[in-house]
């Protein structure tokens, strides 16, 4: 199974957008983060956590997950990358047959997880949000799905898929 979805970090003052993608394979089984450099290993640890917190069994797969884009060598600050966490565990949890996602190839995710399970989505302005189809090349048919929590103002074209329900979605598959 593969997957794509699109993302947004802070740096420097500025957004930057990258591509996220991952997939599944029949490889040595475990989970692998490219592209984030020295912060994958502790958000690889996290998502463990949080996904034995939660109970979620993965399947005896490889899992890889991908970010592309003017990621590597920046030096974060304030831990700027963390807002990749949130498309990455909503990609990795697709992946292993825990989201009711069947693809993220029009979705957009950006925010940070707390080992608590809480998520804080980036805040873009309404203008911000408007510049994101042209920033990641959507055309007139497709509409941007927009995975943030219930608090986040989502521009009225684009569909809100609440994090919030996500996780719900989680708690009552596991049991």
């Amino acid at each position: 199974m593969n997957m794509r979805t699109k993302s947004l970090y802070p740096y420097a003052g500025q957004f930057c957008p990258v591509d996220i993608f991952g997939y599944a394979s029949n490889g040595i089984p475990g989970i692998e983060i490219v592209g984030v450099g020295r912060y994958a290993r502790s958000m690889k640890e996290k998502f463990v956590y949080l996904s034995r917190e939660r109970k979620l069994k993965f399947p005896l797969k490889r899992f890889v997950l991908c970010v592309e884009g003017e990621v590597e060598g920046k030096k974060f600050k304030e831990e700027e990358y963390r807002y990749l966490e949130l498309p990455l565990l909503m990609m990795l949890w697709s992946l292993t047959g825990h989201l009711p996602l069947a693809q993220l190839e029009d979705c957009f995710a950006a925010g940070k997880i707390s080992v608590e399970g809480e998520v804080t989505s980036l805040d873009l302005s309404e203008s911000q949000q408007m510049e994101l189809s042209d920033l990641f090349k959507l055309n007139e048919s497709q509409s941007l799905k927009v995975i943030a929590t219930n608090q986040t103002i989502v521009y009225e074209d684009y569909y809100h898929l609440p994090v919030e329900a996500l996780m719900a979605s989680l708690l009552t598959e596991s049991k």
